[in-house]
């Protein structure tokens, strides 16, 4: 089997964690999920993405490399880049791909994520 994505790893800073709910479930429409007991005594949150996860830790270092990024497919995205916007999202267009649709999305701490849409 070749590999797949397990989880990509994000940063927010210190007491932004409300900020972070609300891009990553609300506006992104991911599902929150428990993390591991032996990793419950530092801050982060976890949510699920398919099959894999988004991990987001807090840090107070948040510098980014420009082409730093992680991608998340989406059924519609139209819709999710609606539903983005109307929470205020920031956003970046993308390169063209033969075969998909797609644009960055921004975090409210920095972080870039990529949109893809089959066909």
């Amino acid at each position: 089997m070749p590999p797949t994505l397990h989880h990509a790893q994000a940063f927010y800073p210190p007491g932004e964690e409300a900020a972070a709910r609300r891009f990553y479930a609300e506006a992104l429409g991911l599902e929150e999920i428990e993390r591991p007991i032996t990793l419950r005594d530092r801050s982060g949150i976890w949510f699920a993405a398919g099959a894999g996860h988004v991990h987001l830790s807090e840090d107070r270092e948040l510098a980014l490399h420009p082409r730093r990024h992680f991608a998340l497919r989406v059924d519609d995205l139209a819709a999710a880049v609606s539903r983005l916007r109307d929470a205020g999202a920031r956003f970046e267009d993308a390169e063209p791909i033969p075969g998909w649709r797609r644009t960055y999305v921004f975090d409210p701490f920095g972080n870039k994520i990529e949109l893809d849409e089959i066909g």
